[in-house]
């Protein structure tokens, strides 16, 4: 009868201070364990998010830059406010807003969008080498490989492309899309 007293005094007492306090620290492990999973899940959801903005901006600017008609893309999207249609700096240029998405810090327009031409010297040129454009710069569809200096006015074809770079969650990215206007008639 003594031995059965003594058992049930010593399971009646419960946890004692070390068993406790190693419990709790394998809960804390868990639950920092499985708040870390949590944390890495948000950053790539985000990241996926931000990546899926960037891309239909890009392909919304493709289908807006389709949609003009080819002798005013040009002078329309570049940079250069002087030779917009119509009135000066009266056109969009070169850069454009993507909603849900904040440029780079260095960037310079604030805009996350760009819209790159084969530009040298500020004009359309078939000499720029950029592996970018990745063919001939046959733009003005004279048969000259040699290329021309400036097409500005006489481009039948023309390669874009349509780049947005963000600053983003997990830090910069960027999406970077290319076309060729016009066709190859």
């Amino acid at each position: 009868m003594h031995t059965q007293r003594k058992r049930a005094l010593r399971t009646a007492r419960g946890f004692t201070l070390i068993e406790l306090m190693v419990s709790f620290s394998a809960l804390l492990i868990v639950l920092l364990g499985f708040s870390r999973m949590l944390l890495s899940s948000h950053m790539a959801s985000s990241t996926t998010h931000e990546a899926t903005l960037a891309k239909e901006a890009a392909r919304s600017m493709i289908e807006v830059l389709q949609g003009t008609t080819l002798a005013d893309v040009y002078p329309t999207y570049n940079a250069n406010g002087a030779d917009d249609p119509g009135l000066p700096n009266s056109a969009p240029g070169s850069g454009f807003a993507v909603r849900g998405l904040e440029a780079p810090l260095d960037d310079a327009d604030g805009l996350p969008g760009q819209i790159l031409f084969p530009e040298q010297g500020g004009v359309l040129s078939e000499l720029v080498d950029k592996p970018q454009y990745g063919w001939s710069m046959d733009m003005d569809r004279d048969g000259d490989d040699s290329g021309t200096a400036n097409v500005s006015g006489t481009y039948r074809r023309l390669p874009v492309v349509v780049r947005v770079e963000w600053r983003g969650s997990g830090g910069n990215g960027l999406v970077e899309f290319m076309t060729v206007l016009g066709g190859l008639q």
